[in-house]
């Protein structure tokens, strides 16, 4: 090893808050939490949001050793729930934050590989790793994400994760995030109105609008069960629906000019429609149509989530 490999062995490590948000999914969390202890990135603290579970999730929690619990007094959403504990980070002086869903395991090096990628790139917001399916390991839910009119699209997903791959910019990055703190204290935290769906590719668009670049590390990775969260629920279909296309309105809202939102909002009650009406009949899900023009009505008057129809 010669002197320049030294010293970067001995540089010291940026101080990383790592996030995850729970509700009534202990077992998932406390996978997660194991996986984590297993990394060779040493200076970093983890944070979980516990989201008012109506399990014996918080009873489990307190017992870990080693970890920050806020249990909050209700369920704030993803977003919100995020946002307390990237707060707790940014008073910590964390230079980076990163957060993740809690049903995901970690390659032993995928923090040391996205710190290092973000020491290298000033002009990045946020970085994030390769995300495959927890099953098959090998497939591949997300690399990046790519901006359409529809919504963010996962870059790859599906395929077989069989060849090399070279880091690059991308439009967006979802679930797996490591922010650069002065950013976040910048443009601000995520919207707290978007509850779950679109939150962090919402901020990403924000951070590209602001002048900044998303960065997609596949070095780095990372497997994800994809929604346990929201499997467990009896309506899943409904609260994708309603969420995938309000909060898509509310982020176009908030980030784009007036004329590019309504033309947006046309094509959401039309065309777009038209190809998504065609999918739940296949489904035999009808009432999915209502939901729909229920979430684009919610997403036009600026809706908050107290005043949502509850699905669960």
């Amino acid at each position: 090893m010669n002197l320049a490999d030294c010293l970067i062995k001995m540089k010291p490590q940026p101080k990383v808050s790592v996030i995850a948000v729970n509700y009534n999914g202990k077992d998932d969390t406390l996978a997660l939490i194991k996986s984590l202890k297993k990394t060779d990135y040493k200076n970093y603290d983890l944070i979980i949001i516990d989201n008012k579970s109506t399990n014996d999730s918080r009873e489990a929690l307190r017992k870990i050793r080693g970890i920050t619990l806020i249990e909050n007094k209700k369920n704030l959403g993803l977003a919100e729930g995020t946002n307390i504990g990237l707060r707790e980070a940014i008073r910590r002086k964390s230079k980076y934050i990163l957060t993740m869903n809690n049903d995901m395991e970690v390659k032993k090096n995928f923090l040391s590989i996205l710190v290092e990628s973000m020491e290298s790139h000033p002009e990045v917001a946020v970085s994030g790793p390769k995300i495959n399916y927890m099953e098959p390991r090998n497939r591949i839910w997300c690399a990046g994400c790519k901006y359409r009119m529809q919504g963010y699209k996962p870059l790859r997903q599906g395929e077989i994760d069989n060849k090399k791959e070279e880091e690059k910019y991308v439009d967006g990055i979802d679930c797996v995030l490591i922010f650069r703190t002065e950013v976040l204290e910048k443009i601000g935290l995520l919207n707290p109105r978007l509850f779950i769906i679109q939150e962090f590719t919402g901020w990403c668009l924000k951070a590209v609008n602001a002048g900044y670049k998303c960065l997609y590390v596949p070095e780095s990775l990372v497997w994800h069960k994809v929604s346990a969260s929201l499997e467990s629920g009896k309506n899943k279909n409904e609260i994708v629906t309603y969420y995938t296309i309000r909060n898509w309105l509310l982020v176009i809202k908030e980030n784009k000019n007036i004329f590019y939102f309504l033309m947006i909002l046309f094509f959401e009650a039309t065309i777009f429609a038209a190809f998504r009406f065609i999918k739940y009949l296949s489904w035999k899900k009808p009432g999915l149509i209502f939901v729909y023009y229920m979430a684009i009505w919610h997403g036009l008057l600026n809706k908050t989530q107290d005043e949502l129809v509850k699905f669960g």
